[in-house]
């Protein structure tokens, strides 16, 4: 399966009656394996569904830890499917369900946290910290000969489309010197057809009027920007070339795109879309450290105003159950645990769910994970922030409302 906000909340709503196995873990092509031994990828992995069976048989009903251990065993050829090293994909995932017979993978270009767990349903927090820190972004890459337009998510390209621009086959030949103005020289020079050997004043106008298509050419492509910024729900678009021609573009995308624009300075006349990925990236994952920070923030002052923000675990935990939570943020390093009433209404540690006796709490232990569930149950946002970036939040947790 390749990602995207759908298979997320479908994962996400993926329950069992005894168990999901959920299963990650990143293949490194660049390990050395001695002669005969297994790769570190595929040790962590057994490890960890070597423990799973004995947390099971110690915590879980007899007829349930032998299905686990039943259904692991019938795995076999999905293990084995999830840690070939030549199949596709740098992180991997793998999800189960014991009794009901369901096998779903996912494979991205990114790496993804060794992990193994069996819960009541699909843990997705790693993919959604993958979808956070590195999802859909658009690259528009400027020349005098095209403009290419590419997707970037997850690690993965993908070329969407490349518009090219005519260069007059033929013109009058004109004599004169060479003039040091415009772009006309670089850009229509020898090879594309072209005599210019006249006076320079005439040569002069003819670049002008050259360099003049060129630019209303390329502020045409604006409008396809911003069609794809809404189809591909980019956050950020990365616009790269040379300065001049780039500026010609920038001035065709309207203040109303849904997305951060950013400046990439860089020759890309012949870049491979793995290249460019490359040159763009960085200033990508700048833009998204300050669109989350500005979130953040957001969350934050509408809190502290009494408007559709809330943050503190309590406040939000409310907010969520409600259903009132429009997009959720998460600090990534932060864990929370708390306890949850026999119908199911969360609390945080130490605190009761309204209507419900302290004396029938369990323990939730993964209160993040169920904050991530009931966020995408109502077909909400979340995002994982970056600790460098969640600071305004309070208990590492905060959201934009819905009301």
């Amino acid at each position: 399966m390749s990602l995207d906000r759908t298979v997320l909340r479908e994962l996400a709503g993926l329950t069992d009656e005894v168990g999901v196995l959920s299963a990650y873990l990143t293949i490194d092509r660049q390990a050395r394996v001695e002669q005969g031994s297994k790769p570190p990828w595929e040790v962590r992995l057994r490890n960890r569904l070597r423990q799973i069976r004995e947390d099971a048989r110690q915590e879980w009903p007899r007829e349930h830890w032998r299905a686990l251990e039943t259904r692991i065993d019938a795995l076999e050829p999905e293990w084995e499917r999830l840690l070939d090293p030549v199949t596709t994909g740098v992180g991997r995932a793998l999800f189960a369900t014991v009794a009901g017979g369901a096998v779903h993978h996912v494979s991205l270009q990114v790496p993804l946290d060794d992990r193994v767990v069996c819960e009541p349903r699909a843990y997705v927090r790693p993919l959604v910290a993958a979808w956070s820190t590195a999802g859909p972004a658009g690259v528009v890459a400027v020349s005098a000969d095209e403009v290419r337009i590419m997707d970037l998510r997850l690690g993965a390209t993908e070329m969407l489309a490349i518009l090219h621009y005519q260069r007059p086959t033929e013109q009058p030949e004109l004599k004169g010197p060479p003039s040091s103005l415009g772009l006309g020289n670089r850009v229509h020079g020898a090879g594309a057809g072209v005599h210019i050997l006249g006076t320079g004043r005439q040569r002069d106008l003819y670049e002008r009027r050259e360099d003049d298509k060129l630019l209303r050419f390329l502020r045409t492509v604006g409008p396809r920007v911003v069609e794809l910024t809404k189809e591909r729900e980019w956050s950020q678009v990365a616009l790269t070339g040379e300065a001049s021609l780039v500026q010609a573009v920038r001035e065709g995308i309207p203040p109303s795109i849904p997305a951060e624009v950013v400046e990439v300075d860089a020759a890309v006349a012949s870049a491979p879309p793995a290249k460019l990925a490359a040159t763009v990236e960085p200033a990508l994952a700048e833009a998204r450290l300050r669109h989350h920070r500005a979130l953040a923030e957001r969350v934050r002052d509408h809190a502290l105003s009494a408007n559709n923000g809330t943050f503190g675990l309590g406040d939000t935990l409310n907010a969520l159950q409600e259903g009132r939570v429009a997009h959720l943020l998460l600090d990534a390093e932060r864990r929370w645990s708390g306890s949850r009433s026999p119908d199911g209404l969360l609390a945080p540690e130490g605190e009761v769910p309204v209507g419900a006796d302290r004396a029938t709490l369990a323990p939730e232990p993964h209160l993040g994970e169920r904050m991530i569930e009931l966020v995408l149950d109502s077909s909400a946002e979340v995002t994982i922030l970056d600790p460098s970036v969640a600071e305004p939040l309070t208990d590492g947790v905060g959201a934009l409302l819905r009301w």
